[in-house]
């Protein structure tokens, strides 16, 4: 890469429509920590309300996300009410390797690939 053409971190959040849940774009990476907190605290908070289904995070259109916001991801399921669950509707695949091999089975977080 050339000096100079270095782009900076992005991250995007936007509600679902046609669901309780948010949907990522970008990287969550040190620059965009911000911004992914922010859904986070909205996914505890909103999720609190949503029974069956659990509260979806759409994430097919993120590019990476750090070992910090897998941990991030699980400390917000961890806030959850009991009986309440963070959907990751298509995650990257790192990310479903990392909260396997840190957080495996939490109870809070349910991946689905479909």
């Amino acid at each position: 890469m050339e000096r100079g053409t270095e782009t900076a971190a992005a991250l995007t959040v936007c509600p679902l429509p046609g669901a309780p849940g948010l949907k990522a774009t970008g990287e969550v990476s040190l620059g965009t920590y911000g911004v992914w907190e922010a859904a986070l605290d909205r996914a505890v908070r909103e999720g609190a309300d949503v029974c069956c289904g659990g509260y979806v995070l759409e994430l097919s259109a993120l590019t990476f996300v750090d070992v910090g916001g897998a941990g991030a991801l699980a400390a917000a399921a961890r806030r959850m009410p009991a009986g309440r669950r963070i959907v990751l509707h298509r995650p990257p695949p790192a990310l479903c390797r990392v909260l396997e091999m840190f957080w495996p089975d939490h109870p809070a977080i349910e991946v689905s690939k479909s």
